[in-house]
């Protein structure tokens, strides 16, 4: 069981402007041309930092997998020259929702598939991660796919209590970033406050699946819903906004980028989107999902089956960042219970 400390209101600046002082901290910070939204960028001082934020557009996964990533760079010589490009400062990475931590644990288990990818796992291990509980709205379905208490991934975690923060120091790397910080052992009290505020926040969820994440994959692999992707996509704008918002969407393309004078460039890795009209395009011109009704009934069997059978869990964390961020208006939730409703009721498409 993890230790159990708390941390006052006024210890809690101090604390991570220690870590802020130390090295390298990123968390969620106001964007500042739009009041009210959030967004995890490195932080200058504790006064940037926000941990009681709704959500973030783009998840904290890009601490890991930055949309843009340069892998190396390379002289065109004779015999060519190559310089890796990577940085191995440590730092932290700080105020994440269990939504999110989920999802880097999703990503953990997905980079480490053979063959496994050497990025992810060389920029996980030189940070530590402090793991905040949050506040659901109207499109958190957390708990329908078992997010919503999730403390994996993180060294630390803060339950916000009347004192300030109850403190789970889960690692090693926990206690660590504690050894001088202004901590208290928690009383009943507190541990019952912090038990409140998780269940008060997982009664705040309002948003569900119909199904538990084995059944509706069962139901995808089974059924035909052929008119339902017609429908959606006939909305749907391929515009990608639900990849690249996803926090275990982890798709990528990569391209050399040269110089003017032709003489070097670099390797780039960017994020891609299955939405996309040329993702499954090849060599020779085919595409293999041409259509947009395919893509889309990709992206539901992506997160909901295929994954789910290689992992024994959806790819999907239930944060609502896809709905949020739909610009056609299409909500992960009302599009996978028509689907469990039109299955019950034996419609295919």
């Amino acid at each position: 069981m993890p230790t159990e400390l708390v941390m006052t209101h006024e210890a809690v600046p101090g604390f991570f402007g220690r870590l802020i002082d130390e090295g390298p901290v990123m968390g969620p910070r106001e964007r500042a041309r739009q009041p009210g939204f959030h967004h995890f960028d490195w932080l200058d001082s504790a006064d940037d930092l926000v941990l009681e934020y709704q959500t973030t557009t783009i998840p904290p996964k890009k601490a890991f997998f930055p949309p843009r990533d340069v892998l190396f760079e390379f002289d065109l010589t004779d015999p060519p020259e190559f310089r890796a490009v990577r940085d191995a400062t440590p730092f932290t990475l700080v105020g994440v929702h269990p939504c999110d931590l989920e999802g880097l644990r999703l990503l953990d288990d997905a980079y480490a598939q053979e063959p496994a990818e050497a990025c992810w796992p060389a920029n996980r291990a030189r940070a530590r991660i402090i793991g905040v509980d949050c506040t659901p709205d109207e499109y958190c379905f957390c708990t329908s796919v078992g997010s919503c208490h999730s403390r994996a991934a993180c060294d630390l975690f803060l339950t916000p209590i009347e004192r300030g923060r109850l403190v789970e120091v889960l690692t090693g790397a926990g206690e660590e970033m504690l050894r001088v910080s202004d901590v208290t052992e928690a009383s009943d009290e507190d541990h019952a406050q912090a038990q409140q505020w998780r269940d008060d926040k997982e009664a705040a969820v309002t948003a569900g699946l119909d199904a538990s994440p084995a059944e509706f994959a069962d139901l995808l692999a089974t059924g035909d819903f052929t008119d339902i992707w017609h429908e959606i996509s006939s909305r749907c704008y391929s515009c990608g906004s639900c990849n690249t918002t996803c926090p275990t969407c982890f798709c990528f393309d990569i391209n050399d980028e040269f110089d003017l004078g032709l003489t070097g460039g670099r390797r780039v890795r960017t994020w891609d989107s299955c939405q996309l009209a040329e993702f499954a395009l090849v060599a020779g011109g085919h595409n293999f999902r041409r259509l947009r009704w395919q893509r889309v009934k990709h992206r539901w069997h992506r997160k909901f089956d295929y994954l789910y059978r290689e992992f024994g869990t959806p790819y999907c964390t239930g944060c609502g960042r896809c709905s949020r961020a739909c610009t056609a208006d299409i909500n992960i939730v009302d599009v996978s219970n028509q689907i469990i409703e039109a299955a019950r009721q034996g419609v295919q498409g």
